[in-house]
C-alpha cells in the first residue's frame, strides 16, 4: 500500500524543554491565585527573571498567556529523579 499508514513504526514523543515547567501563579492584584500555569520561556531582565506564563484563571473561565516576573510564581513540587 502506497503511504502506509505508519503502524509498526515507534515515534517517541520528546521530552519537554528545560525551561517547560508546570508551576503556581500567585496573580495579580485584580486576580490573585494560586492559578494552575506552564512556564514557556524565561528572560533575565535588568529587574531580574522574568517567565512566559500560560496560565488559567478558572473562576473567570479563562486562560492567559503573559510575562510575568519570576516572584508571582511557585513551582508545582520538586522533581524527583
Amino acid at each position: 500500500m502506497a503511504g502506509g499508514s505508519g503502524r509498526g513504526h515507534d515515534h517517541p514523543i520528546p521530552l519537554p524543554p528545560p525551561a517547560r515547567r508546570h508551576c503556581w501563579v500567585t496573580g495579580t492584584e485584580s486576580s490573585r491565585g494560586p492559578h494552575p500555569g506552564l512556564i514557556v520561556e524565561w528572560s533575565r531582565r535588568d529587574d531580574g527573571w522574568w517567565a512566559l506564563v500560560t496560565y488559567v484563571i478558572e473562576t473567570d473561565a479563562a486562560v492567559v498567556q503573559q510575562w510575568l516576573p519570576a516572584t508571582l510564581l511557585t513551582p508545582t513540587a520538586s522533581r524527583q529523579r
